[in-house]
C-alpha cells in the first residue's frame, strides 16, 4: 500500500513538472487561501482557544455582582459591576464553591531608588491571589493574610523588572525599595511566562493590600467603592451554575445587610477568565474566520475547475490506462493524490504568507486584544496547515477524480480529448463558478457593510477636538504631597505649561474622553428626595479650570469652572447636556443644587450649585451612546491624578521635551508617562472597526479577484471546447457580434445565477454581523447593490477576454486546423 501511494506521488510530481504554468498558479491560488486561513486561525487560537498558562484553568473564574434578581448568564457579562473591599471579603469569607477567591486593582507605582525615576504599572492583590492562579514565585514568597493588614507592605516583582532594574540579582530578596513615596519589602520574583492580569502593558509588580488599608478611610472599609476585579478557583466537581448560585444568595443577604450600597446587586456573575478576557474581540473574530474560510472554499472551487480543464486534455491518456486494466480506484487515487500534493505545496507556500501576515496583523489589531504578541509559527499552526491542506486537497480533488473515473474508454480513445464529455464538463466547471460567484458576493457584501459601517464610525462627532492636543500623566504619589501642596504643584505647572511657545492653553482633567476610565458616584438632587440605596448614579469628571476650552467642549448654558473654583470657594458642579435632559427635562437646571456622595458619610457632603450645562463627550468608545455625566473643580475633589492635556499651534509632540523640562524644574523624581495626543487616543477608538474592515475587504477583493480568473477560465475552456463549432458557425454567416455575445452571454448567465445565490446566503449571514454595524442595517440595500454591481462589472471585464479571441477567430483557418 505504501509503495503504491510513493509509485502516485513520483508520477504526480512528474505530471507537474510537464505543466508548471498550471502548477505555478494552483499552487499561488492556495497558497492565498491556505495562507489567510492559517493567519486567522492562528490569531483564532491564540486568543479564544489557547488555553490560560495557569494550572487547571478551565476552573478560573471571573467573578462580579450584578444587577438581577434571577441570576444572569455569560453573555450578560457587560451588565456586572466591581466589588469593593467590604463585599469581597464578605464573598471570600461565605462561599462554599470555590476554593479559592483573590481580589486585584491596578493601580500606577513611581519607582525612585533605583536608578532613574520610573513609572510603573502594577497591582494591588489580596492574599491569595497567587495560590488561585496555582503559580508560585520564581523564588521568594506571595503573600499572606498578614499582609492585608494597615501599614504591611510588601512587593513581588516581574520577572522583566528583575531583571532590568536588579540585575537579576538574587540579593534582592528582603531588600527595602521606594514606591510612590513608601517602602516596600521585596518578597518574591515571579517566572519569566508569568503575566496577570493579562493586559497591555503588563504588570511590572504586585504588591498586598497594605496601602488601601491605610489612612483614615482606608479603601478596604468602604462598602460602596466598587474597583476589584474577582478571580476564583472552582471546588472540583463544582459548576458554573453552582458557583453563580452560591455568590447570588451571599449578594442577596447583603443587599439586605447594606441598602445603602448593595441594595440593587442581587446576583452574581460567574464566568471562565479566558471567556472574560476575550468577550470584546470574540464577535469579531469569529466573523473573520468565518470570512477567511469563504475565501479558502473560493480557492477551492478555482482549482478544481482548473484541475476539471487540465485534466480534459488527459483523457485519452486515462482511457489508454483504463483500456489496460487500471480500476476505477486507481484512476480515483492517482487524481486524489495530486490533486493532495498540490495542496500540500500550496500549503508550504501558504507559510511563507502566514509569516508575513503573523508580523503584519499585530500592528492593526486594537491594543487591548489580549495575548497577540504571542502568535507564532508553533505546533498547532503547523499541524493546522497539514490538516488543512489534506482536507483542501481532498475537497477540490474530489469532484475532478470522480469525473475521471466514469470516463468510457472506447468512446475517449475514438473522439479525442476535444469532443469527449465537453457539454457536462462545461456544465460542471459552470456550476463551480456560479458558486464561486455567490461566495464572492457574501464577502463583497460584508465587505461593503463594514466600510460604510467604519465610515459612519470616523464621521461620528466625539463631542471634542481632539487636534493638536498633548496628553499626558504623572504621580505626585513618590513625595507624599499633601491636597493642598498637590493643587499647588498642578497650579503652577499648568500656568508654565501655557507659557511654552506653540501651546494655546492647558489643562487637567479625569477620565479623559475615549479612555475607558469611568467612575460612577451617586448623588442627590435638592428638591428630589430619595430613599437610601436608591440614589442615582452617574459619571463624574474632575477638571481643572480652562479643560472644557482646551478641548473646546461646547458651554451649552452658564459658565465654565474659573480659578476661584477652589477649595475655599462656593462648592460648584457642572452637567452635560444628557444629564441635563434626564434629570432636568423642560427646566433651566443653572442655578439649582445637588450633592455628590464623595463622603463616607454623604450627609457632610456639600450641596453644589450648578453653574454651568457643557456638550455631551464620547467616554468609552466612538459607538458608545452619549450619556448622563457631571464635572466638580478638581481643586475642590483632588481625588485622583488628573491628565494633563494641551493644545498646541502645531505638531504636539513637538514640546514634549519642553514639557518634561517644566515637570523636572518643578520636580525631578516626578516622571511623565502615557504621553500621547488625543487625536491618536481617537484613532485608537477605531482600531476595531479599522481592523475588521481592513481584513474582510482584503479578502473580498482576493475573492473577487479569483472568482473573475474562475469565470475567465471556464470561458476560455468553453470557446477552445468549442472552437470548431464557432469556425463553422461563422463560415455559414453567423456575425462577430452574435460570437461576441454568445460567450458574454454564457458569462452573464453564470454571473447572475451566482449574484441570486449570493443575494440568499448574504440575507441569512449578514445577520450574524449585526453586533459589528454601527449605523448600517445587516440588510443595508447600498451595500447590496454596490456590491451586486461591483461584481458584475468584473466579471463582464473577465469574460470580455475569451469574448473577443472568439469573436476574432478566422473561421477558415479554424476549420482547416480541425
Amino acid at each position: 500500500m505504501v509503495e503504491k501511494v510513493l509509485q502516485h506521488c513520483r508520477f504526480a510530481l512528474r505530471q507537474l513538472r510537464r505543466s508548471p504554468a498550471f502548477a505555478a498558479t494552483t499552487i499561488l491560488t492556495l497558497a492565498l487561501g491556505i495562507g489567510a486561513t492559517t493567519a486567522m486561525f492562528s490569531v483564532v487560537n491564540t486568543v479564544l482557544m489557547k488555553p490560560l498558562p495557569f494550572p487547571g484553568q478551565d476552573r478560573l473564574m471571573w467573578v462580579q455582582k450584578a444587577v438581577n434578581t434571577h441570576g444572569i448568564s455569560e453573555a450578560q457579562a457587560s451588565a456586572g459591576e466591581h466589588l469593593s473591599y467590604p463585599d469581597f471579603f464578605d464573598w471570600r469569607a461565605q462561599n462554599s464553591t470555590f476554593e479559592g477567591m483573590a481580589c486585584y486593582r491596578s493601580n500606577g507605582f513611581t519607582l525612585t531608588d533605583v536608578g532613574q525615576p520610573e513609572h510603573l504599572s502594577g497591582e494591588l492583590v489580596s492574599a491569595d491571589f497567587f495560590h488561585v492562579l496555582q503559580v508560585s514565585p520564581l523564588f521568594g514568597r506571595g503573600f499572606s493574610r498578614a499582609d492585608e493588614k494597615p501599614g504591611a507592605r510588601s512587593v513581588v516583582l516581574s520577572y522583566s523588572l528583575w531583571q532590568s532594574k536588579f540585575n537579576s540579582a538574587r540579593e534582592v530578596l528582603g531588600r527595602t525599595i521606594r514606591l510612590n513615596g513608601h517602602s516596600y519589602t521585596v518578597t518574591g520574583v515571579m517566572p519569566r511566562d508569568f503575566v496577570f492580569p493579562i493586559e497591555s502593558p503588563p504588570p511590572a509588580l504586585w504588591t498586598n493590600l497594605g496601602e488601601d488599608a491605610a489612612g483614615e478611610a482606608p479603601y478596604t472599609t468602604q462598602r460602596g467603592l466598587d474597583v476589584l476585579g474577582v478571580i476564583a478557583r472552582l471546588k472540583r466537581g463544582a459548576s458554573i451554575a453552582q458557583g453563580r448560585a452560591d455568590l447570588g444568595l451571599i449578594a442577596r443577604r447583603l443587599a439586605n445587610e447594606y441598602p445603602e450600597t448593595d441594595k440593587q446587586f442581587t446576583a452574581a456573575i460567574v464566568q471562565p477568565e479566558l471567556e472574560h478576557l476575550t468577550g470584546n474581540i470574540r464577535p469579531a473574530l469569529r466573523v473573520l474566520f468565518a470570512a477567511v474560510a469563504l475565501l479558502l472554499l473560493i480557492a477551492c472551487a478555482n482549482v478544481a475547475g482548473l484541475l476539471l480543464a487540465r485534466n480534459s486534455r488527459r483523457l485519452p491518456e486515462i482511457a489508454l490506462r483504463t483500456s489496460l486494466g487500471a480500476s476505477r480506484i486507481e484512476i480515483i487515487w492517482q487524481v486524489l493524490v495530486e490533486s493532495v500534493m498540490l495542496s500540500l505545496l500550496g500549503g508550504v507556500a501558504g507559510l511563507g504568507l502566514f509569516g508575513i501576515l503573523a508580523k503584519t496583523l499585530p500592528r492593526f489589531m486594537p491594543s487591548d486584544v489580549p495575548r497577540m504578541d504571542q502568535i507564532s509559527m508553533d505546533v498547532p499552526v503547523l499541524l493546522f496547515v497539514l490538516a488543512i491542506s489534506v482536507a483542501t486537497g481532498l475537497v477540490f480533488g474530489v469532484l475532478p477524480a470522480w469525473r475521471m473515473s466514469q470516463l468510457q474508454p472506447s468512446p475517449a480513445l475514438r473522439e479525442g480529448s476535444r469532443s469527449t464529455g465537453a457539454r457536462a464538463q462545461n456544465r460542471v466547471q459552470g456550476w463551480l463558478v456560479i458558486a464561486e460567484t455567490a461566495v464572492g458576493l457574501v464577502l463583497l457584501v460584508g465587505s461593503g457593510l463594514l466600510i460604510r459601517s467604519f465610515v459612519r464610525v470616523l464621521d461620528v462627532k466625539p463631542g471634542f477636538d481632539p487636534k493638536q492636543v498633548l496628553t499626558a500623566n504623572l504621580d505626585l504619589s513618590v513625595n507624599r504631597y499633601s491636597p493642598e501642596q498637590e493643587i499647588a504643584f498642578y497650579n503652577q505647572l499648568l500656568f508654565r505649561l501655557a507659557a511654552l511657545p506653540g501651546v494655546q492653553s492647558a489643562a487637567a482633567g479625569w477620565p479623559m474622553p475615549l479612555s475607558g476610565s469611568r467612575a460612577s458616584v451617586s448623588f442627590e438632587i435638592e428638591g428630589h428626595p430619595t430613599n437610601p440605596g436608591d440614589e442615582p448614579s452617574e459619571a463624574l469628571g474632575l477638571v481643572t479650570p480652562g479643560y472644557f476650552k482646551t478641548l473646546r467642549v461646547p458651554i451649552r448654558a452658564g459658565r465654565p469652572f474659573n480659578e476661584r473654583d477652589d477649595s475655599k470657594g462656593t462648592p460648584v458642579v457642572i452637567i452635560n447636556q444628557s444629564f441635563a435632559r434626564k434629570y432636568f427635562p423642560g427646566e433651566d437646571p443653572v442655578g439649582k443644587r445637588m450633592r455628590a456622595d464623595l463622603d463616607a458619610d454623604p450627609s457632610k457632603a456639600p450641596m453644589r450649585e450648578i453653574v454651568g450645562v457643557v456638550g455631551d463627550v464620547k467616554r468609552t468608545s466612538l459607538t458608545a451612546e452619549f450619556d448622563p455625566q457631571y464635572y466638580l473643580p478638581w481643586a475642590q475633589a483632588p481625588l485622583l491624578s488628573p491628565t494633563l492635556c494641551i493644545r498646541t499651534a502645531g505638531d504636539p509632540l513637538n514640546i514634549v521635551s519642553s514639557v518634561r523640562s517644566v515637570v523636572s524644574d518643578l520636580d525631578r523624581n516626578i516622571p511623565l508617562y502615557r504621553v500621547n495626543t488625543l487625536e491618536k487616543s481617537e484613532s485608537q477608538a477605531a482600531a476595531q472597526p479599522r481592523f475588521q474592515t481592513l481584513l474582510v475587504t482584503c479578502f473580498a477583493s482576493v475573492a473577487l479577484l479569483l472568482s473573475a480568473v474562475g469565470l475567465y477560465s471556464v470561458l476560455s475552456y468553453m470557446v477552445v471546447q468549442r472552437t470548431t463549432e464557432i469556425g463553422l458557425r461563422m463560415a455559414l454567416g453567423a456575425q462577430r457580434q452574435s460570437i461576441l455575445g454568445l460567450i458574454l452571454g454564457r458569462g452573464l448567465i453564470y454571473t447572475c445565477v451566482g449574484l441570486v445565490g449570493g443575494v440568499v446566503i448574504s440575507v441569512v449571514v449578514t445577520r450574524f454581523m449585526a453586533s459589528l454595524l454601527y449605523g448600517v442595517e445587516a440588510l443595508d440595500p447600498i451595500s447590496f447593490v454596490a456590491m451586486a454591481a461591483i461584481l458584475i462589472f468584473v466579471c463582464f471585464i473577465a469574460s470580455a477576454a475569451p469574448a473577443l479571441r472568439a469573436a476574432g477567430l478566422d473561421p477558415m483557418k479554424t476549420l482547416r486546423d480541425q
